[in-house]
């Protein structure tokens, strides 16, 4: 049985590749109720980010207002697509065939509530985002009742509370999203908008002038720690490897004999400080038939660690110098220490200042 599109495919793959996604899951499972969950999902991303979804699989859903069977999910959802027919005939036609009369459509529009006229706005352009990015970050509960996170890329941060709230309330009517067979969005707790903008100033020692501000990703393409990585293809699996690399490390296509080579090569040239190693990261799983690994930039050579000697003490440089945090003497009190002294000069000494100290007291 072919496996429904993963919530990750949805929200974090490019306008293309996922059209065509979409395509290739209905003509493998051609389930108009499951493929217009899909469709839907897509506008509640393209109303909340600033990412261009306008027109993907406009065929395929003309297609399947005017001949799929007429059901409870295609009819509650079918307001949302009418900017997908080219014409007022084609509309109407559609119209015809999921509702009995004009009272009906009206119910129907009701129950979207704000939800439809939010999914129609224009988002912010990129431009007047002047580099700058951010993420929703919302928590929801699940069927069972247990909570958990769920974070949307490139989101417009001029959204409103109310556009989030409504959008994200349309969202926890989609069944397609499960966990275990449990469904993952039934109720919005909390949602907010962050900045997830990194400004790099220097790299690798050099200071970068004029960068372009990089997006943090966070396991990001936000993968939730309870996402099934099963549930994944190869292409979807390379993708997230590529996001969830280190800084400084790239991903490269390499043979065994390559690797057998650099590793000779690696153990060659251990003693010589001044040749760069090329330091290759453990291999990794085959994805699409070759053989992927991570390839670190050259560190520096470490040479073999001495045996342990015993700890040298600190140099008076190193010291942390001595900080003294002694309450300051009162004048009254450097008084009565100049008078002591005075009376210690005296025959009688010191036996004459404990008396006077007595008679002080």
């Amino acid at each position: 049985m072919p496996k429904t599109l993963s919530q990750i495919t949805l929200f974090t793959m490019g306008k293309t590749n996922l059209e065509k996604r979409i395509l290739k899951a209905h003509t493998e499972s051609p389930n108009a109720d499951t493929t217009v969950q899909y469709l839907v999902a897509v506008l509640i991303r393209q109303c909340l980010c600033v990412s261009d979804f306008a027109g993907i699989c406009n065929d395929l859903i003309r297609e399947i207002f005017l001949f799929a069977e007429p059901t409870e999910v295609l009819r509650k959802f079918c307001p949302l697509f009418r900017d997908a027919f080219e014409n007022e005939k084609e509309w109407n036609k559609v119209l015809k065939r999921f509702y009995k009369n004009s009272k009906q459509i009206h119910r129907y529009n009701n129950r979207l509530g704000d939800s439809k006229r939010y999914l129609l706005e224009k988002t912010t352009p990129i431009e007047a985002l002047e580099g700058q990015q951010y993420k929703i970050l919302s928590t929801f509960e699940d069927a069972m009742g247990k909570v958990h996170t769920w974070s949307l890329r490139d989101a417009d941060p001029n959204s409103s509370g109310t556009k989030i709230d409504s959008v994200l309330e349309l969202m926890s009517t989609l069944t397609i999203f499960e966990k275990n067979d449990v469904r993952r969005f039934v109720k919005l707790e909390n949602s907010e908008i962050d900045n997830c903008t990194r400004d790099i100033k220097i790299r690798k020692g050099k200071i970068v002038e004029d960068t372009n501000p990089i997006e943090e990703l966070q396991p990001e393409m936000e993968l939730s720690p309870e996402a099934d990585l099963d549930d994944l293809t190869e292409e979807e699996k390379l993708e997230i490897v590529k996001l969830l690399l280190p800084e400084g490390i790239v991903l490269t296509d390499t043979r065994m004999e390559e690797l057998k080579k650099e590793d000779s090569a690696n153990d060659s040239d251990i003693n010589a400080p001044e040749k760069s190693i090329a330091a290759t990261a453990p291999k990794a799983e085959s994805i699409s038939g070759s053989t992927a690994s991570a390839v670190k930039e050259p560190p520096k050579v470490e040479a073999k660690k001495p045996a342990a000697q015993k700890p040298m003490a600190l140099s008076a440089t190193e010291k942390s110098p001595y900080v003294d945090y002694k309450k300051p003497k009162s004048k009254k009190q450097k008084q009565r220490e100049y008078e002591d002294g005075l009376l210690k000069k005296t025959k009688k000494g010191k036996s004459d200042s404990r008396s006077r100290k007595r008679k002080k007291k």
